[in-house]
């Protein structure tokens, strides 16, 4: 873990646990540097979307799995 007074690891190390590759943490330092706050935002934000999408994703899984046991189970109970 990166102390807390080094805030570009702080930052680095936040932006790979959040998931983000190499090359995209490098392209939101680019975006700082270039005081492009609007862009960054932008990206970080599309990238939350894509992760909340990912979520549904598998929960709709998760949900379709419940119901072909639910399924399951009640055909197995009519025996």
């Amino acid at each position: 873990m990166a102390l807390a007074t080094d805030r570009i690891a702080v930052m680095t190390e936040n932006l790979k646990d959040a998931g983000l590759d190499g090359n995209e943490v490098t392209e939101c330092f680019e975006m700082l540097d270039n005081q492009n706050f609007s862009a960054l935002q932008k990206f970080l934000s599309d990238y939350r979307t894509r992760l909340l999408n990912g979520i549904h994703e598998y929960n709709n899984r998760i949900e379709c799995l419940d119901y072909f046991t639910y399924i399951l189970k009640k055909s197995l109970e009519v025996k």
